[in-house]
């Protein structure tokens, strides 16, 4: 009977202290608590929390290598922390735990980030300009394909004849004429003033007015009416086109037909840029929208992936700044430019950049520390993650354009009435 009691005992004290264990000890299952990284930039770590639905009020202290540097109320299963002030190039663990009170409920699993590099300022550069002498002449746009392989728009006027574009084959510029309808599908054909250029699927597309053509390896394959005077095009696929314009037009192109979207504003739209997800797939697609007669109008919108549109928070401190470009490549941090050029915050706010007060035409990058921007008194300036460098040996007098791609910027604009072309290479 003794070694019965014995035993008894011994098994009670055994639940017990399993009992105290799972009263006392952190709920380590992940489904209670995931910490992972969403992005990086060179000063900044985007993470993704997800909590169970118990842990709602209570507290979440967030720590970088052991240091608290977030402690908040719960108020979401599903989160987005930004930790900021950061070095570039350096790497860094997160945790985080939920508290009720002192009492530990949860802890995560630890996660490692490392922030990106800061990228080179140093750039050559060559200036070429054109016409004049039969008018005044201007580049609008310009797109990349390779370092040999560089096309502008616009128009320039010589003495004896008349372009809308000039290509570059990697060692000199030639004028050419890429040729439109007068009434967009009639009336003769003739090189009139093209706006906008964009390379999807190996294919350039070039518009003038409300027309639109493709062009492959240098040959205009066919022209289109759409449903908009064009400013600027976009797209994902040859089945996946945008294009925006003036009185807020905004069509789709599917591969078979251009399809209106309703804007919601009559204001000019001046850009549009986006990207698909790679997690989820979806596109994200901001439009630019910016009143170049009068002040208030200017706005960012978001064409969602069934073509509605959405307006995208602009609180930059003043309603009246225009935003005539927008580049971004991730959705946490967005740049634009326009009047003054700006990085989007996770509170909704935008940074104003340490830039010069100087009107800006384009923004566009490779990844969120190598951005360059271009603009009025031959503005053009790089960000490397961390700063911004001005290059005033450009000394062109407006660029309308730019084109970003692996070591080449090319901007375009004008100066003296005569069409000028800015090619700088990274070294």
């Amino acid at each position: 009977m003794k070694y019965f009691f014995l035993f008894v005992f011994c098994l009670f004290s055994f639940v017990l202290l399993l009992t105290c264990q799972k009263l006392t000890e952190p709920l380590y299952n992940t489904a209670n608590l995931q910490l992972s990284v969403e992005d990086v930039s060179c000063t900044e770590v985007w993470l993704s929390l997800k909590t169970g639905k118990d842990f709602y009020n209570q507290t979440l202290k967030l720590y970088r290598d052991d240091s608290l540097i977030i402690e908040k109320a719960l108020t979401t299963t599903d989160s987005i922390l930004l930790v900021e002030n950061l070095q570039p190039a350096t790497q860094y663990a997160f945790n985080a735990s939920v508290y009720d009170g002192d009492k530990l409920l949860a802890k995560s699993s630890a996660v490692t980030a490392t922030t990106m590099d800061t990228t080179s300022h140093n750039f050559t550069w060559q200036t070429f300009e054109f016409g004049g002498e039969g008018g005044s002449s201007s580049f609008y746009d310009v797109a990349i394909i390779d370092e040999n392989d560089i096309w502008a728009v616009g128009e320039i006027y010589t003495a004896d004849d008349q372009y809308n574009a000039a290509h570059w084959d990697g060692q000199k510029w030639e004028l050419k004429k890429i040729l439109f309808h007068t009434f967009c599908d009639r009336g003769r054909l003739f090189p009139y003033p093209a706006r906008a250029i964009f390379l999807v699927d190996n294919t350039l597309l070039i518009s003038s007015g409300s027309e639109i053509t493709f062009i492959k390896n240098g040959v205009q394959v066919k022209n289109q009416c759409t449903p908009v005077s064009i400013n600027k095009i976009w797209g994902i696929s040859s089945k996946d086109l945008y294009i925006v314009g003036n009185n807020g037009m905004i069509a789709h192109y599917d591969g078979k037909q251009w399809q209106r979207i309703e804007s919601g504003t009559e204001t000019q739209i001046r850009d549009i840029w986006g990207y698909s997800d790679k997690i989820t797939g979806k596109k994200i697609i901001l439009c630019a929208v910016s009143n170049v007669v009068t002040k208030g109008d200017n706005k960012i919108l978001r064409i969602k992936n069934d073509n509605t549109i959405t307006e995208v928070s602009w609180n930059t401190g003043d309603k009246d700044k225009r935003v005539n470009s927008i580049w971004f490549n991730n959705k946490y941090q967005i740049f634009t430019c326009g009047g003054g050029v700006f990085k989007s915050k996770a509170n909704s706010m935008w940074e104003k950049q340490p830039l010069p007060p100087i009107h800006t035409n384009r923004i566009r990058g490779i990844e969120i520390n190598d951005v360059f921007v271009a603009g009025d008194f031959g503005l053009l300036a790089h960000f490397n993650g961390i700063n911004w460098k001005i290059y005033p040996e450009a000394d062109v007098a407006l660029f309308y354009s730019l084109s970003y791609k692996e070591k080449i910027l090319t901007a375009v604009g004008e100066r003296n009435r005569k069409a000028v072309i800015l090619i700088m290479t990274k070294h």
